[in-house]
């Protein structure tokens, strides 16, 4: 999951072509009618995961042969897409929430709507969250199937508190809370937060003040509009204080030379905001013991939920071979996979509510349970990063719009918002004529 949003470096990209390459070399034929192409990203770590997963198909279905795909997560959806305006596209297909309507709106996808009610029994859709399973819809035709999921969640340092003689952090603690835990944590060269700056570590402080980022249906940037001013730059002066005011966040001065997590990873930040693939990349720390919390809140709960799903691309002649993959992949067995390699949630319910997801094989090497509740509680207050035409362009430019909080070169979140608002106007008024003109 970590890499439908943060992106992998080509390093891990090419190293997870050529563990594929390598392990699934051997289970190609020469019979093209029966091979399924399917196009993934992820690090070495979950290549090895959905090797395994092919495995098992292979041995269910040796019928069908299934060709991987490896690509970076960054520009994924890119390379994608120029794979279908060049006619060819893989037959199965990683699809994260942000794409599915633009890939549908522009006939890339198979709609999955009549093979799902044939096979409602055997897929049996009323497992899986519908928050989540609901998302892969467009003008009530289904694109996709949901694969897995994360919820962005707080990971902290159970050694620093303890070091510091701080109580670790409870369920339903709010933003004062939070401030006067990272305010005790900030001592001697540790800082209490490690403040990330993308749009989906941003969006939940800006909904937990009661403010909207944009709708969707119509397409409307709301950030900068009078009635969620206030709220939206409560949201992000808070978080621009952490650095400036409270000194209790590193700047991007320093973030920006340790990369990512690093500083978390070091022991020297207590608290950082991850979706459930950061256990993959904490499971083997030795130098501190650390666990999960839910983000907190303020006017009302919320958080980031990230949801990636298996869809068809239209053009596929093997659309059964490709549909008897995802039922595979999405079945209670695979699912369980899913949950014991702890790198995103289950689609299923049953199965990210149930023992493998709360003790799963992954993270037993730690030799203590890390809490998986606020991973699958958080799924009814999570909100998805919005989508519509146009809703890229206009999250670059919020992005790049908040530079100056973070480097301190601009002190007033509102007016930044202010000053950002017509910009993002303009740019949807464009797609909006745009639209008009491709409809006549």
């Amino acid at each position: 999951m970590k890499g439908a949003r943060r992106g992998l470096t080509l390093v891990g990209g090419l190293l997870g072509l050529v563990v594929l390459a390598y392990l699934v070399g051997p289970l190609l034929t020469k019979d093209p009618a029966q091979r399924v192409r399917f196009m993934i990203w992820g690090s070495p770590e979950e290549v090895r995961v959905v090797q395994s997963f092919l495995e098992d198909f292979r041995r269910e279905h040796p019928e069908i042969e299934v060709e991987v795909e490896h690509a970076p997560s960054f520009g994924y959806a890119e390379k994608l897409r120029i794979q279908f305006l060049g006619g060819n596209p893989p037959d199965v297909m990683y699809l994260s929430q942000e794409f599915v309507e633009d890939f549908a709106r522009q006939d890339y996808l198979l709609d999955l709507t009549p093979l799902e009610a044939r096979d409602r029994a055997e897929l049996d859709p009323g497992d899986f969250y519908p928050e989540v399973y609901e998302r892969f819809r467009h003008q009530g035709k289904l694109y996709g199937i949901s694969k897995d999921f994360a919820t962005l969640v707080l990971y902290y340092n159970k050694d620093l508190f303890q070091k510091w003689d701080v109580p670790y952090p409870r369920p339903g603690w709010t933003w004062e809370d939070f401030l006067t835990t990272a305010k005790a944590l900030s001592r001697e060269g540790d800082y209490g937060f490690l403040l990330e700056t993308w749009n989906e570590e941003l969006f939940p402080w800006i909904w937990q003040a009661g403010g909207e980022v944009a709708s969707e249906d119509p397409a409307e940037w709301l950030l900068g509009q009078p009635e969620q001013l206030e709220a939206s730059a409560e949201a992000l002066q808070f978080l621009r204080d952490l650095i400036w005011v409270h000194k209790v966040s590193p700047g991007p001065s320093v973030t920006r030379d340790q990369g990512g997590n690093a500083l978390f990873v070091r022991g020297q930040v207590a608290m950082c905001t991850y979706g459930r693939w950061a256990c993959m990349e904490f499971k083997d720390l030795d130098r501190f013991d650390w666990d999960v919390i839910e983000l907190p809140r303020h006017k009302r709960q919320a958080t980031s939920t990230f949801a990636v799903s298996y869809a068809i691309a239209a053009q596929s002649k093997r659309s059964e071979q490709a549909w008897t993959l995802i039922k595979f992949l999405t079945s209670k067995a695979q699912q369980e996979k899913v949950a014991h390699s702890a790198q995103a949630i289950p689609a299923r319910r049953s199965v990210a509510e149930g023992p493998a997801f709360r003790e799963p094989n992954a993270l037993g090497g730690l030799g203590y349970p890390i809490a998986s509740a606020p991973h699958t509680k958080s799924v009814t207050y999570g909100r998805f990063s919005p989508r519509f035409r146009g809703a890229n362009e206009a999250k670059q430019e919020f992005n790049q719009a908040l530079d100056g909080l973070w480097n301190g070169s601009e002190p007033d979140a509102k007016v930044v918002l202010q000053r950002l608002q017509p910009r993002v106007e303009a740019l949807l008024e464009r797609q909006r004529a745009s639209q008009a003109q491709e409809a006549q």
